[in-house]
């Protein structure tokens, strides 16, 4: 009794409950496998008679479709639609000074040909073992052997026939005389590069294609797949069609011949790039301030601004080969760059004027506007650290050295009483003119090096790319794709609806 009860209990618990329930599951996807297993085993199991006799009528169907008397021929057009579509399958090459975009494709395209059909029900092929009895469902074609659509580049470097070399890929027959088609093709296109914003540019490059007998219907990828390499982050955007021509045909021929647009967009890895050109630039930059601190000794100061204006003229060089010579519109660093390189040349061009005014002769007479201008300048810096106008006023000798100052007593007449008022003269040299044209200088490279900072430092805030999916390109949002629902023919009442991309 205590036993019964023991095991009545251990029955009733909830854990095993769950046993038995998993145990029961694995029975059955057991069953269930084995089962599909045989069935595989069997499906292929044929003896050679029965295999003799599935050729046979294999043979038999191609005869009938390809004979003498079946008139079959290649080049007459079956007046059918295409379902087609392109996906990236890798990126070969993209070359942005060049233009020239290879990928490496696949293309899934359907079509109907109600030659190319047979009554499969007509057809029975016993197998032995299995109980079964076999149709043929579906024959596989060479592309060489039977029609298929005239599909070609729209803008190509070199072959614009995307199947030349592609006569023994195969394509899938069915018995109510629909072929698929489902292949890796190569494409050599042109693409128009936009390097305004290089090294953290952008590109949208197109792989159009154009059907020269019908119409195509271009059924769109429905998610958003990122492809990365070494140099590049790419991803294939909604693709769209295009009227050729339209105007051509009439309005009864509309939206019969059309180009296949599928946009591409990649992005650029910018550091590398920002690494060898833009941290450089920067110490080069900060190179152009440290001229004016160096003590002003002609040939030192003179042969340090030469070596740094042909260092930039070499940065010149080197991102000018990066960039192709038609490039529309200029990136914006090469106008840095030639910036850079004025700025430089001023530095330098400023070193030369002060070397010069400090070697000029004092007894040569300083013009008046300079004079004026210099005077004006140290007057200020006198009353700005504080000069008494009772004691004698000199400026500092470390912003000016051979300049004299000299008092005198001026009589000024005030409510008919002679007083004297000081004045004080200063006498203005050449060191002085150069001390202040170097001043001016150095402030304002002061100014373009902080803004530089500025600069350097909003784009190093940009090397961490955020790749945003945009889902249409420029010239697809302005031209989408159509909508509605397109027939391969009008008999066999197989259509194709572009936004679920689902044959009805």
């Amino acid at each position: 009794m205590i036993m019964a009860y023991y095991q009545a209990d251990c029955v009733s618990t909830p854990r095993f409950k769950k046993m038995r329930t998993l145990v029961i599951l694995f029975l059955a996807i057991f069953e269930v496998c084995d089962c599909f297993t045989d069935y595989l085993k069997e499906k292929f199991y044929f003896k050679e008679d029965e295999k003799l006799k599935l050729l046979n009528f294999s043979s038999i169907v191609r005869n009938q479709m390809f004979g003498q008397n079946g008139g079959y021929k290649k080049a007459d057009d079956p007046l059918t639609r295409v379902g087609f579509r392109f996906e990236i399958a890798r990126l070969e090459k993209f070359d942005e000074i060049t233009g020239e975009l290879k990928l490496l494709s696949s293309v899934f395209m359907f079509w109907s040909d109600k030659r190319l059909t047979w009554d499969a029900s007509t057809i029975e092929i016993p197998q032995e073992r299995s109980g079964y009895s076999y149709t043929i469902t579906y024959l596989q074609m060479k592309l060489e052997e039977i029609w298929r659509p005239d599909i070609r580049l729209f803008n190509p470097l070199d072959e614009m026939d995307i199947f030349k070399d592609k006569g023994n890929d195969v394509a899938l027959l069915g018995s109510i005389g629909i072929l698929f088609y489902d292949g890796l093709v190569k494409t050599d296109t042109s693409c128009q590069p936009n390097l305004e914003n290089f090294p953290f540019d952008e590109h949208e490059c197109f792989v159009q294609f154009v059907v020269t007998s019908t119409l195509i219907a271009n059924m769109p990828n429905k998610t958003t797949v990122f492809y990365d390499n070494a140099k590049w982050i790419y991803f294939q955007m909604q693709p769209c069609d295009l009227d050729l021509a339209p105007s051509r045909y009439g309005d009864e021929h509309k939206n019969e011949r059309r180009v296949l647009v599928f946009p591409i967009k990649f992005i650029r890895r910018p550091t590398y790039l920002f690494l060898n050109i833009a941290v450089p630039l920067f110490v080069l930059s900060l190179l152009n301030t440290v001229v004016y601190f160096i003590p002003a000794v002609p040939e030192e100061r003179l042969s340090f601004c030469v070596a740094l204006l042909l260092s930039f003229t070499v940065y010149l060089i080197y991102v000018a080969g990066l960039i192709p010579e038609t490039s529309n519109p200029v990136p914006l660093i090469i106008y840095f760059l030639v910036f850079q390189f004025l700025f430089s040349a001023f530095i330098t061009c400023s070193s030369f004027l002060t070397a010069m005014l400090n070697q000029r002769d004092e007894t040569k007479p300083i013009p008046f506007l300079i004079k004026g201008i210099t005077d004006v300048f140290y007057k200020r810096l006198q009353r700005k650290i504080g000069h008494n106008s009772e004691t004698k006023a000199r400026p500092n000798n470390d912003m000016v050295e051979d300049s004299t100052c000299t008092e005198q007593r001026i009589p000024v007449v005030k409510d008919d009483v002679v007083e004297t008022s000081h004045v004080f003269s200063i006498d203005i040299s050449w060191k002085d003119v150069a001390s202040l044209v170097e001043k001016v200088c150095l402030i304002v490279t002061v100014v373009v090096l902080l803004l530089e900072v500025l600069l350097f430092i909003y784009l190093a805030t940009k090397l961490s790319i955020n790749v945003e999916s945009t889902v249409n390109s420029e010239i697809c949002r302005t031209n989408p794709l159509n909508s509605t629902s397109i027939c391969l023919d009008d008999v066999s009442g197989l259509c194709i609806d572009p936004l679920t991309d689902i044959p009805n």
